[in-house]
């Protein structure tokens, strides 16, 4: 198995991570709700596209949301997720399916070869819960199921994230779990932006970007590749708020990678709460069981 396929699958761990980001929205202060459909259209007009697509995320804090996405690599699904958001409260839910990644690839390996990978980078679910400023995180599958003999059952990684520290290893590590701070973060940083269509955006991300950085730094010295000019194209609904947003990454060793997001629910009612298991680590052990992987 070449070193350039393991490169692309353990690039493609960041991914997830960047998906939470992008999934996910907020600022310091909720926008005002407003039921002027034709005010809000007038509004959104008046607005440059950069700040169209920024409204568009910071609009969603009024109130509650559900947000479906979905990520493909050469057409074949590699990760779903659900995620609600409510506040400054939030849950994940993600199944990884690394599986594709090895079939996307397309390169021949030998059953041992084969064997190997898929013990390592086997299919994953994580779950994700922000509550009173504190991040629960529990992955299951692939390589955390050898985790499970050292934390035992419903262990969950939990990360206060008041703590300037912690936030910055986790963004060194994962491409940033700050949910709302990333996906700020991401729309502020996308060049060219043009209004194509109706409510219809699209812009551009370039590998030097903070946004992009982490995602460029797990995936070895191909990154720039990988990432460099990545669309961005985002579906505004009549409110000027965010209906959908879709990342497309260039096309790499004839992999192809993309990821779409749709605000699925404005308004809900979701019940988040910390879990009620007591098989609570601190964040950094994970950190240190990966690297020890």
């Amino acid at each position: 198995m070449s070193s350039r396929t393991a490169t692309r699958l353990l690039g493609a761990l960041a991914v997830p991570a960047l998906g939470f980001g992008l999934a996910a929205c907020g600022s310091d202060e909720p926008a005002n709700e407003s039921n002027d459909t034709a005010g809000d259209q007038e509004a959104v007009a008046a607005l440059s596209p950069q700040e169209a697509v920024l409204a568009s995320v910071e609009g969603l804090n009024a109130s509650s949301y559900k947000m479906e996405s979905s990520m493909t690599v050469n057409g074949l699904d590699f990760m779903t997720m659900t995620g609600e958001y409510d506040g400054e409260s939030s849950h994940a839910s993600a199944d990884i399916l690394m599986s594709a990644m090895l079939d996307a690839s397309g390169e021949e390996m030998t059953a041992e070869e084969r064997a190997m990978m898929e013990s390592m980078f086997g299919d994953m679910h994580s779950e994700t819960i922000v509550v009173d400023q504190t991040l629960y995180m529990q992955m299951t599958g692939g390589m955390f199921d050898a985790m499970a003999e050292s934390y035992g059952e419903d262990a969950w990684f939990t990360m206060d994230l008041t703590s300037d520290a912690a936030l910055s290893e986790v963004y060194s590590q994962y491409g940033g779990m700050d949910l709302g701070q990333q996906t700020e973060l991401i729309l502020s940083e996308l060049e060219n932006v043009e209004e194509t269509a109706d409510n219809t955006f699209t812009g551009t991300l370039s590998a030097d970007s903070e946004a992009m950085s982490s995602l460029a730094d797990a995936s070895g010295s191909d990154a720039a590749a990988m990432v460099e000019g990545t669309e961005v194209t985002v579906v505004l609904d009549d409110e000027g708020l965010l209906k959908t947003m879709t990342m497309t990454m260039p096309e790499v060793d004839g992999m192809a990678m993309e990821m779409t997001s749709e605000i699925v629910e404005i308004g809900g009612s979701y019940d988040i709460a910390a879990p009620e298991s007591t098989n609570l680590h601190d964040f950094e052990e994970l950190m240190a069981g990966m690297g020890g992987m």
